[in-house]
């Protein structure tokens, strides 16, 4: 399969786990995993992941997009135009889906719309995807690690919206594939980072 025609792989994923979900057969999967992460919550923990759920924020990409601009290059500008497009795309799915979230007796933060998909997931997904693309391109000395840790955030904020009780595992899931669909587009089938 040539390499501009990868996004179809997460985006058909994506198809499959609405599908999965609309029929119910991933529900048992998803409250194990809802109240097995339920299980693990203490101050610390909770604190923990609030602050990788912050991380993962609307307003932590407008700042960390402005921050790059400025001082390193106007280009990255396009990390905050992918950044709209995506949460344009969330709330246009989550309008048509209408999965309600989990019930608010677990839920630590306050949301007010719908649970599929994740936008915490999906804009981890694009806003630290494109971060390692950049560090993969560029010449930092810790490239490898710096990497590995983008990745290890973009997996941490997604957990997090589970362990504070406002999605599902499969909401997360959906959202991480969607999200890496388009980026798998844009890095493949646009000038911006060839």
């Amino acid at each position: 399969m040539k390499k501009k025609y990868l996004f179809i792989i997460p985006l058909c994923l994506f198809v499959i786990d609405y599908l999965f979900i609309h029929y119910q057969i991933i529900q048992p999967i998803d409250w194990f995993i809802y109240h097995l992460v339920q299980n693990l919550k203490c101050d610390f923990m909770t604190s923990f992941f609030k602050l990788c759920s912050n991380l993962g924020s609307t307003w932590f990409y407008v700042i960390l997009v402005l921050v790059l601009v400025l001082l390193k290059n106007k280009k990255d500008v396009w990390i905050g135009i992918h950044l709209l497009i995506i949460q344009g795309i969330n709330r246009i799915i989550k309008a048509l889906v209408k999965r309600p979230r989990p019930p608010q007796m677990y839920h630590l933060v306050k949301e007010t719309n719908y649970s599929f998909p994740s936008g915490h997931s999906m804009s981890a997904m694009i806003g630290y995807g494109l971060l390692i693309v950049e560090v993969k391109k560029s010449s930092l000395k810790y490239r490898k690690i710096i990497e590995v840790f983008l990745a290890i955030m973009i997996i941490l904020i997604g957990l997090s919206r589970i362990y504070l009780g406002v999605h599902y595992f499969s909401d997360v899931i959906g959202g991480f594939l969607l999200s890496l669909s388009y980026l798998l587009f844009i890095y493949y089938n646009t000038s911006l980072y060839t």
